[in-house]
């Protein structure tokens, strides 16, 4: 795939993310929603040696589940990657700096709602991946309790959230689909309501639930 080169060029979306990267960081310490998106992923997949992150962001997934490589256009927030020892590379998900049929995961966790097109980003993908790869893609469903909360942060101005554009989960089915991939696995998580005053660590369920605020698929290239 072609080199990112626009090195000095970053989104909106991740300058957003720069621009409070330590306060970004920060929100994952001692989260119970975080923890309950790790448990989900982990029920998911285990990690490969050729492993990549999109929009690896602060690296806290990709250090948690021990994936290698982590991608992500915004060079704050890859510092505090490559703090975690995380192999960062500054590009976009549109425009992978990798060969093809060379990886054999790459992730998705959060990072599709951001982008202009996730389609094209999911063919990409499927691009770098080795037959039989997979596709794992952890996201919040537009239809969600949790999807709606952030669509009205969204529409209140929130820094983050402005950017952001919830896929249906039958909009990545049929997005998965068209990029060659076909699911496998997937789990379902954050049933909690996102206006709780303190929030619980959830077991994930099995299947694709989407009133779910948190759902994690695994895909494998055909």
């Amino acid at each position: 795939m072609n080199n990112f080169s626009n090195r000095g060029i970053i989104p909106q979306a991740s300058e957003a993310f720069d621009e409070i990267a330590d306060i970004y960081d920060a929100w994952y310490d001692d989260n119970p929603l975080f923890q309950c998106e790790i448990l989900a992923l982990n029920e998911v997949v285990s990690v490969s040696p050729l492993s990549l992150e999109v929009g690896v962001g602060s690296g806290r997934f990709t250090q948690a589940l021990g994936i290698r490589y982590g991608l992500d256009p915004a060079p704050g927030l890859l510092t505090l990657a490559k703090n975690r020892r995380v192999f960062s590379v500054q590009g976009v998900a549109e425009s992978l700096p990798f060969g093809e049929n060379t990886l054999e995961q790459i992730f998705f966790i959060f990072s599709l709602c951001f982008l202009k097109d996730p389609f094209k980003a999911l063919q990409e993908a499927a691009a770098v991946l080795k037959t039989g790869g997979l596709l794992i893609i952890g996201f919040v469903p537009r239809h969600s309790s949790w999807g709606v909360f952030y669509e009205q942060k969204k529409q209140k101005g929130h820094p983050l959230y402005k950017y952001a554009s919830f896929l249906s989960l039958n909009d990545l089915v049929t997005y998965i689909d068209k990029a060659h991939c076909r699911i496998e696995v997937g789990v379902s998580t954050l049933f909690q309501s996102p206006k709780l005053k303190k929030y619980r660590i959830e077991k994930p369920v099995k299947g694709l639930h989407s009133r779910a605020g948190f759902i994690v698929l695994a895909a494998r290239r055909l």
